[in-house]
C-alpha cells in the first residue's frame, strides 16, 4: 500500500493562462523590534536526524469519536495533548463521555448511554470535529448547537452542515449550526452526490463521515454509494471496534464475475462511474478496543517539505499514517521529484503507518486537481510553497475550499498576497492558481491569521529563504502543532 500511494500520478495536459504578479515589497530602513506573539526565523544549512510524532489529529478524533459510544472503555495510545485537542476532548466530555488516564499515560475512554446535551453551544474548532460532533448529535437525538470555528472550519464544511441540517439555517446565528434532524433522504439508503448545496453536490468524502456517525450513534442500518469515498480512516477503525462494517468496490476483485462485468462494461460506455457501497448494519455498538495511533501527517509534511528544500538534509519521519487518504502530500512531493523513501511499514488495524526517509532534492512542476488533493487539507500549502521553489509552471485547481466564504476569511487571497509580496511569481486562474518557482527568495513578513496551516507553510519558507523572516500570531502554530518548533530547531532550523 506505501509503494501504491507514493507512486507517480497521471499529468493533467490542459492548458492554464494567467496573469503573473510578483511585486516586491521594500525592504525596510530600519529593523524594528518583533511585536508580541512574534518570533523571528532564520535561513538553515541543512536538517538531520530522527523525528516522532503525537498521533495524527484525524485519527485522534475519529477514534474517540467512535469510543464515544462505547459502554466498555476503550484504550488509545499517542493520543495528542496539544490544546486544539483538549479542546475537542472538552466538547466530547459536556456531553458526557469519560476519559480516564491508565499508569502509563495512555487514555481510557469511554461513553455508552450516559451521553446528553448541555445547556450551552459546544466550540468545534476543527473541521473534522464539527462533522463528527455533528453525527454524534443527531444520531443520539441530542440536538447540539456546534459553534463553528470561522478560521478552522471551512466554508465547504459550514455549508455540508446547513445542507445536512436543513432546519438549522432557520433556528440559528451566523456561524452556529444546530444538528437536529437529519435530512430525510441522508438516512438508511443514501447517495450524497445526489444531494446539493448551493448548486453544487454533497462534498461525498466529508458527508460519510456525518453519515457514519449519524447511523452508528442511532444504531440504524446504513446503504450509502459514494463516487468518491475520501478517505477510509473511518471504516478501518469501526472495523478494528468489531463493528460488521462492509465496504464494496465494484472494480473489487473480490466481487463476483457478473457485477464486475457489468461494471466494466458501463464504464466504458461512458455511463457509469466506479462506485464504493458503504454498508452498516442495524443495531452496530463499538465493543472494546486497544488502538495505537499513528503519527500526526500535517507536522511530518511540514519537516519533510523543509529537508526537501534545504540542501544536505536527511532526515527519518518515525511512526507515520500511510493511509492513501491521508498521506496526499507525500505522494504529491514525490511526484514534484522529492525524494521520499518509506523504508519501514506496518500494516495496523487495515491501515498501514511507517518509517519515512527524505533528503534533499530539486523539485519540478506538476498539475494537481482536487481528486489529488482530496487528501490534502491544511498540507495543500505546504504544496503551494513548494510549488515556489520548483522548476517551472505547478498548476494547482478546486481550490475553493480554502477560499472564505460570508463572514470568514479568505486565507488563500492571503497567502497568495504574501508570497507576490516575498516575490514568488503567482498567476490566478478561476478555481486554482499556477505558480513559476525559482531557486531562492529573501526572507519576508508573515502572519498567520490565527490559521495553523498557514503558519507551518510561512515557517518552511522562511527556513529555506536568505536572510531572516517574521512570523506574525505563532500561537496558532503552537496550539495544533506545539512541538513542531522546538522539533525543528533540534533538526537544525534556527530561530
Amino acid at each position: 500500500m506505501a509503494d501504491l500511494i507514493l507512486g507517480a500520478a497521471a499529468e493533467l495536459d490542459a492548458p492554464v493562462r494567467a496573469e503573473f504578479n510578483s511585486a516586491r515589497v521594500a525592504d525596510s530602513a530600519e529593523a524594528s523590534p518583533l511585536e508580541a506573539g512574534t518570533i523571528e526565523i532564520r535561513r538553515s544549512k541543512r536538517l538531520r536526524g530522527n523525528a516522532s510524532f503525537a498521533g495524527d489529529a484525524h485519527l485522534a478524533m475519529l477514534a474517540c469519536g467512535i469510543a464515544a459510544l462505547s459502554e466498555e472503555s476503550v484504550r488509545l495510545e499517542n493520543l495528542p495533548d496539544a490544546p486544539w485537542f483538549r479542546d475537542y476532548r472538552a466538547a466530547l466530555e459536556a456531553i458526557g463521555v469519560v476519559f480516564d488516564k491508565t499508569a502509563d499515560g495512555h487514555a481510557l475512554v469511554r461513553g455508552g448511554s450516559t451521553l446528553h446535551a448541555p445547556n450551552a453551544p459546544i466550540a468545534a474548532r476543527h473541521e473534522l470535529a464539527a462533522l463528527i460532533l455533528a453525527g454524534l448529535s443527531s444520531g443520539l437525538r441530542l440536538n447540539l448547537s456546534l459553534e463553528l470555528d470561522p478560521v478552522h472550519v471551512p466554508d465547504d464544511v459550514a455549508a455540508l452542515l446547513k445542507a445536512m441540517y436543513p432546519a438549522s439555517s432557520e433556528s440559528e446565528s451566523h456561524g452556529t449550526i444546530r444538528a437536529g434532524e437529519l435530512h430525510p433522504k441522508a438516512r438508511g439508503t443514501c447517495i450524497p452526490s445526489e444531494r446539493t448545496q448551493n448548486g453544487k453536490s454533497w462534498d461525498e468524502g466529508l458527508a460519510k463521515i456525518v453519515l457514519l456517525f449519524h447511523h452508528l450513534a442511532a444504531r440504524e442500518s446504513l446503504d450509502m454509494q459514494l463516487k468518491r469515498p475520501g478517505s477510509d480512516l473511518l471504516e478501518n477503525l469501526i472495523r478494528h471496534f468489531e463493528i460488521g462494517l462492509k465496504v464494496e468496490r465494484d472494480d473489487d476483485k473480490d466481487a463476483d464475475e457478473l457485477t464486475r462485468r457489468i461494471a466494466r462494461q458501463m464504464r466504458a460506455a461512458g455511463r457509469q462511474e466506479p462506485m464504493t457501497r458503504i454498508r452498516l448494519p442495524a443495531g452496530a455498538k463499538p465493543n472494546s478496543a486497544f488502538i495505537a495511533l499513528a503519527g500526526d501527517v500535517t507536522e511530518a509534511s511540514a519537516i519533510a517539505l523543509a529537508a526537501t528544500l534545504i540542501k544536505g538534509s536527511d532526515v527519518m519521519l518515525e511512526g507515520v499514517c500511510l493511509n492513501p487518504g491521508r498521506s496526499a502530500f507525500f505522494a504529491a512531493l514525490r511526484r514534484m521529484g522529492g525524494d521520499v523513501e518509506v523504508v519501514q511499514r506496518k500494516e495496523r488495524f487495515g491501515d498501514t503507518l511507517g518509517t519515512v526517509r527524505v533528503r534533499a532534492s530539486e523539485l519540478v512542476g506538476r498539475r494537481f486537481d482536487g481528486e489529488a488533493l482530496s487528501g490534502a487539507r491544511d498540507e495543500v500549502y505546504l504544496l503551494l510553497v513548494a510549488a515556489a521553489f520548483a522548476e517551472g509552471e505547478s498548476v494547482f485547481r478546486d481550490l475553493d475550499h480554502l477560499r472564505g466564504g460570508e463572514g470568514r476569511p479568505d486565507r488563500l487571497r492571503a497567502f497568495t498576497a504574501a508570497l507576490k509580496q516575498t516575490g514568488v511569481e503567482i498567476g490566478e486562474i478561476e478555481d486554482g492558481l499556477v505558480i513559476r518557482g525559482r531557486p531562492d527568495y529573501d526572507g519576508g513578513a508573515y502572519d498567520s491569521l490565527g490559521h495553523a496551516g498557514l503558519a507551518a507553510a510561512y515557517a518552511v519558507l522562511a527556513a529555506k529563504s536568505h536572510g531572516a523572516s517574521s512570523l506574525k500570531d505563532v500561537a496558532a502554530l503552537d496550539d495544533r502543532h506545539p512541538a513542531l518548533r522546538e522539533r525543528l530547531r533540534f533538526l537544525g532550523i534556527p530561530e
